[in-house]
C-alpha cells in the first residue's frame, strides 16, 4: 500500500513531502485506498484535496489527522472527470436529469428504497438493512432522514465567496508574494470554492431524493390501504347481493326470507361502520316501492339502519378524507 503524507496547503510556504504526478494518483476502483489490497472495503468517502478514497473507519481517521472535508465517494468520483465529458453527458438543453423512482431503487436488490442508512447517508431497501452491507448500521425511516438532513445547516456560498475574495485581495497586496505563488494561491482558493459548491449541490440534491423517496413510499402505502378497503367493500357487496337474491327467490316461492337475513344482520350489527346495512336498506326501499309492502324480516333491517345512520355518515366522511 502506498502512503502519502501531505502537509497543510493553506499557505504558499507549505509543501508536500512526496510529490506525485497526475498519473501516479490512485485509480478509482471503488475500494478504500487506505485498506490492505486483499482486504479493501468499499469506498464511501473521498478527499478531493488528496484524491484518496476511504471506507468509513479510514475516513474518520483521515479527517481527524488532516482536518480535510470529505464528500461522498460517488459524487467525488464524478467530479474528477474533465468538464468536457460532463458537458457531453448533459441533455441538449443543459438541464440535469430529474429525480425519478428508478433512481431511488436499490442497485443491489432492485427494490424501491424504503429505509435510510444514517451511517452511510444512503437510501436503502429492506434487504440491505437485514442482510446487506448496511446490516448493523443505524437505520431510520425516509421521513426521519429527510427531516434530519433538512435540519443540517447548509453552506453559505455567498459568504464563502466573499471570504475567499478578501483573502485573495490580501495576498495580492502583499509585497512578499511572487507571481507564481499568487497564481498558485488563487487556484487553490477557487478549488476550495468549487469543492464547497459541490458539497452544497450534493446536499440539496440528496434532500430532493429523500423527499421524493418518502413521498413515494407514503403514497404507495395509502394506495395499498385504499385497495384493501375497496376489496373488503366489494366482498361485502357480493355477499349482500347473493343473500338478497336468495331472499327474493324464497319470497317468490312463498316463503319468508327472515331465516336467510338473520346471519347477515348478526354480522352487520357487529360492524361499526354499518356500510352493508345501508346497502341492504337501499335494496329494501326499492323492493317496498315496487310491491307496496315490506316483506317479513325486513323490519329489523330498517331498525338497524335508523340506529346506525349517524355512524354510517361519519364512516363515509372518513373514507372520503382517506381517498383525497
Amino acid at each position: 500500500m502506498m502512503c502519502v503524507v501531505m502537509l497543510c496547503s493553506e499557505s504558499p510556504s507549505c509543501s508536500m513531502d512526496v510529490c506525485m504526478l497526475e498519473e501516479d494518483l490512485p485509480q478509482m476502483d471503488g475500494t478504500c485506498d487506505a485498506c490492505e489490497p486483499d482486504e479493501a472495503e468499499s469506498a464511501l468517502w473521498m478527499c478531493v484535496r488528496c484524491r484518496f478514497a476511504f471506507c468509513s473507519s479510514h475516513a474518520d481517521a483521515h479527517t481527524q489527522s488532516t482536518a480535510h472535508t470529505l464528500q461522498p465517494y460517488s459524487s467525488a468520483e464524478a467530479d474528477t472527470h474533465s468538464a468536457e465529458p460532463q458537458a457531453a453527458a448533459l441533455p441538449p438543453d443543459g438541464r440535469r436529469e430529474t429525480v425519478s423512482v428508478e433512481r431511488l431503487k436499490c442497485r443491489d436488490h432492485g427494490q424501491e428504497g424504503a429505509l435510510y442508512c444514517k451511517h452511510d447517508q444512503r437510501i436503502i431497501c429492506v434487504l440491505c438493512a437485514v442482510q446487506g452491507e448496511h446490516r448493523g448500521h443505524q437505520i431510520i425511516t425516509l421521513r426521519e432522514a429527510y427531516l434530519w438532513q433538512k435540519s443540517k445547516e447548509g453552506i453559505d456560498l455567498l459568504e464563502q465567496t466573499h471570504e475567499i475574495s478578501e483573502r485573495i485581495k490580501a495576498k495580492w497586496a502583499s509585497p512578499d508574494m511572487s507571481m507564481e505563488e499568487l497564481e498558485a494561491y488563487v487556484n487553490q482558493q477557487f478549488d476550495e470554492l468549487q469543492r464547497l459548491v459541490r458539497l452544497e449541490e450534493w446536499r440539496v440534491l440528496h434532500l430532493v431524493d429523500l423527499k421524493e423517496a418518502f413521498l413515494t413510499a407514503q403514497a404507495a402505502e395509502k394506495i395499498s390501504e385504499i385497495s384493501a378497503h375497496t376489496q373488503t367493500l366489494q366482498e361485502e357487496m357480493d355477499s349482500i347481493t347473493h343473500t338478497l337474491q336468495q331472499m327474493e327467490q324464497v319470497e317468490e316461492d312463498g316463503g319468508a326470507p327472515a331465516a336467510l337475513l338473520a346471519p347477515l344482520l348478526a354480522r352487520r350489527e357487529e360492524d361499526a361502520g354499518g356500510r352493508a346495512v345501508r346497502n341492504t336498506y337501499k335494496h329494501t326501499h326499492t323492493h317496498s316501492t315496487k310491491t307496496g309492502h315490506t316483506p317479513a324480516g325486513y323490519e329489523r333491517v330498517l331498525q338497524v339502519e335508523k340506529r346506525e345512520q349517524q355512524m354510517i355518515s361519519v364512516d363515509t366522511d372518513m373514507i372520503s378524507v382517506n381517498v383525497s
